[in-house]
């Protein structure tokens, strides 16, 4: 059985969309979303109507959490300053701007998701088995950790979000997996990832899939749409960008007219 798991769409319908695009050419049977619908990009409700539409199961994000119930912050950790205030401006944003329908949907989302294929136990989660919403498990994390969490739950594969990075581990037979970001991703490309999991007798192998999609139309929207132009830069150059100088930024230094 082969599945696709996707993540932090983060609004960004265009990254969506070719993603979508991209699982129907490789005969998935099924797809998981690891949370963080909404928050940072310009299409909220667009992009919470396929995944309602679609049927695909989620778990909640912590952006999820802060829209659905209106929250005054996401939880996450930014850096004092000008990181803070466009986060805040984004949450303020979609706050207003996403339908009351889909913010019943969002908070409708559970904290996390089991299930076994063919003697194989899976569990869904946004952050951590430990921290649901708020905990970055990422690449660089200690082993002692990585135990920790990996004992805490009976599952085989742990497959999470949260930290927009793609990520593989392995301690005491278990496997802690993340797909990245089908919006927002952090690796340095401009670019939506996801993961395929392909399970046949008990045994499963994984891919991350890297999908191009039209960037250049996010960020157009996002500017006309009045978000912070920090948020285009971001997309614009993968995830690698020092909010803090953003202000005294060209509006050509990310390549995009805006």
């Amino acid at each position: 059985m082969k599945i696709a798991f996707i993540s932090d769409i983060h609004s960004n319908l265009e990254a969506l969309n070719a993603v979508l695009d991209d699982i129907k050419k490789r005969n998935i049977e099924k797809i998981y979303c690891l949370g963080d619908l909404v928050g940072y990009g310009p299409n909220p409700n667009e992009v919470v109507e396929i995944i309602r539409k679609m049927n695909i199961e989620s778990v909640m994000g912590n952006y999820d959490d802060a829209i659905g119930y209106e929250k005054e912050s996401c939880g996450c950790a930014y850096n004092p300053g000008r990181e803070t205030e466009v986060g805040d401006e984004s949450i303020n944003w979609t706050i207003k701007t996403t339908s009351k329908e889909n913010k019943e949907f969002l908070k409708s989302l559970p904290m996390k998701k089991e299930f076994e294929i063919e003697g194989v136990k899976i569990l869904l989660v946004h952050g951590s088995p430990l921290n649901h919403l708020l905990e970055y498990v990422k690449p660089n994390i200690t082993p002692e950790r990585l135990k920790e969490l990996t004992d805490s739950v009976n599952a085989d594969i742990i497959i999470n979000g949260h930290t927009h990075l793609m990520m593989a581990k392995h301690l005491h037979g278990k496997t802690v997996l993340n797909p990245g970001s089908v919006g927002r991703t952090k690796d340095g490309e401009p670019l939506a990832t996801y993961l395929i999991l392909n399970v046949e007798n008990g045994i499963f192998n994984y891919e991350f899939i890297k999908v191009k999609y039209d960037v250049k139309t996010t960020v157009e929207k996002i500017i006309n749409v009045g978000l912070p132009v920090e948020l285009a830069t971001v997309l614009a150059l993968g995830g690698t960008f020092n909010m803090g100088k953003a202000k005294n930024s060209k509006k050509n230094d990310i390549g995009f007219k805006l």
